[in-house]
């Protein structure tokens, strides 16, 4: 006998309210039925069919309610909370994939590792900067894994072209290229004449501009400020203040956004691009906070900061171009492209140099985790300013570079010179212990290649005299 129909009564047992028999051809149909149902993609709820001895199953058998329960099958299985264990292990898996999703998430940002400058406090060196580190840190919590800094960037500001500095620097290389084209047609005067003015508007520019004004490294009498700021307006880069202010704020806040020639936006905006492009917000923010009571205190910054059209015009343009006509009869026409044009191209790309190039092939021996790089060729052309790593990791030393010889650092010459006449005194050096400790600290290794002292700290292994004190010690703990 089969069930047709089971309902619960008060007890919440089971019972069958009619029977059928089950014959050979009963048991055919019903096989045949639960062999289709359980081959379609979709099932539908059928009475369930039992034995008339298991229509009444014990309530103490199950703790199901009744409703449950009358969807019971013959051998006691419940489909509600088979149906129901499902979706618990669809649930689970689901919490199980966000919970993994937030691992990875979590993994992510524990491997954006960030590299911070090696600090000097004077007393040793640090690893990294603390508040630099929470900074970072604060910034990956509050921005999505998949936002990068370029991406902000590029949403946020979209510099737009200053389209009177883009005529200019346009008016500016095109006639320089045309004053090197006149230059094979001038006289032999006029091409010295040239040469010598590149040279000396050079020397305004990294004595003065630089190493006395932007960085301090030295103290200048009165004769030689009026000196330097004399040469550096014949080189024409805005006047010794504004220079300052941004090259200060280039040290500060070196390839970041508040950097004004940031060379993580590529070689063309670090060389000469920033000029004529609207400067980034954080540069403009930065600006306001720069210390400049220095050279707000210096007669001869602000004498010249206040008259420097008028000085640019007479010093830069005026005189350059006016001797060679006057003293050896050179064309003005062909003095003036040579002598303005051309000239102005050379110390600007020259002093640039520094900014692009420097920023990007090279060594790095004193610290691997910033950009600035060494490069003799820029040292070479830009009178001793090439040797930037160094420079970055001590801006206060007045030869910007460790090597003491003027080969490659004119510069130095020129200050070295005038402290013998009494014109320059306070001249601020590195010891060559402090240079040793930050290169084996922060270093890449190539400034001891060709050094003894990277020598002195090898060891043939263990039990040589010169292993450390304190790795010998941390190796006896880790001996088994």
């Amino acid at each position: 006998m089969s069930c047709i129909y089971a309902k619960a009564n008060s007890n919440n047992d089971i019972m069958c309210l009619s029977t059928i028999p089950i014959t050979n051809e009963t048991k055919e149909q019903t096989a045949a039925s639960t062999i289709v149902a359980a081959t379609t993609t979709t099932t539908t709820t059928t009475p369930p069919t039992c034995s008339s001895s298991q229509c009444v199953l014990n309530r103490s058998s199950s703790s199901l309610p009744a409703t449950q329960r009358l969807q019971t099958d013959c051998n006691g299985n419940n489909n509600e909370v088979n149906q129901n264990s499902i979706k618990k292990r669809k649930q689970q898996n689901i919490l199980n994939g966000e919970e993994q999703q937030q691992q990875q998430q979590q993994q992510q940002q524990q491997q954006q590792h960030v590299q911070t400058k090696c600090l000097d406090d004077n007393l040793g060196y640090k690893e990294e900067n603390a508040v630099y580190k929470e900074l970072i840190k604060a910034k990956e919590l509050l921005m999505p894994a998949n936002i990068t800094e370029e991406t902000l960037d590029r949403e946020e500001h979209q510099p737009k072209i200053r389209w009177l500095d883009l005529m200019a620097q346009l008016f500016l290389h095109v006639g320089g290229l045309y004053g090197f084209y006149l230059l094979f047609s001038a006289k032999l005067l006029t091409f010295l004449w040239v040469i010598v003015i590149i040279w000396v508007s050079g020397i305004g520019i990294t004595a003065g501009a630089h190493r006395l004004w932007s960085h301090k490294s030295y103290n200048a009498s009165l004769t030689l400020r009026i000196l330097l700021m004399f040469l550096f307006t014949i080189a024409g880069q805005r006047d010794a203040y504004t220079w300052a202010l941004d090259h200060r704020i280039h040290h500060k806040f070196s390839e970041t956004d508040a950097d004004p020639h940031n060379a993580k936006r590529g070689f063309f905006f670090a060389h000469v691009g920033w000029l004529f492009l609207t400067p980034h917000p954080n540069v403009v923010e930065k600006r306001k906070i720069i210390d400049m009571s220095d050279l707000e205190r210096d007669p001869v910054v602000m004498f010249q900061r206040r008259w420097f059209i008028p000085l640019f015009a007479i010093c830069s343009i005026g005189l350059p171009a006016l001797i060679p006509w006057l003293q050896w009869d050179e064309s003005l026409w062909r003095s003036f492209w040579i002598n303005f044009n051309m000239r102005f191209c050379c110390t600007l790309n020259v002093a640039f140099f520094v900014n692009s190039v420097a920023h990007m092939w090279g060594r790095k021996p004193y610290d691997k985790n910033i950009s600035p790089v060494e490069s003799p060729m820029v040292s070479f052309l830009a009178l001793g300013e090439g040797w930037h790593n160094y420079h970055h990791v001590f801006p206060w030393d007045y030869k910007t570079g460790e090597f003491g010889n003027y080969k490659l650092n004119v510069t130095t010459a020129f200050i070295d010179i005038c402290a013998k006449f009494g014109l320059a005194n306070g001249r601020k050096l590195v010891s060559c212990d402090m240079i040793k400790r930050r290169a084996l600290k922060c270093g890449d290794g190539s400034r001891f290649l060709t050094d003894e002292f990277a020598h002195k700290n090898q060891v043939w292994g263990y039990g040589d005299k010169d292993l450390l004190p304190e790795d010998l010690q941390e190796l006896n703990k880790m001996t088994k």
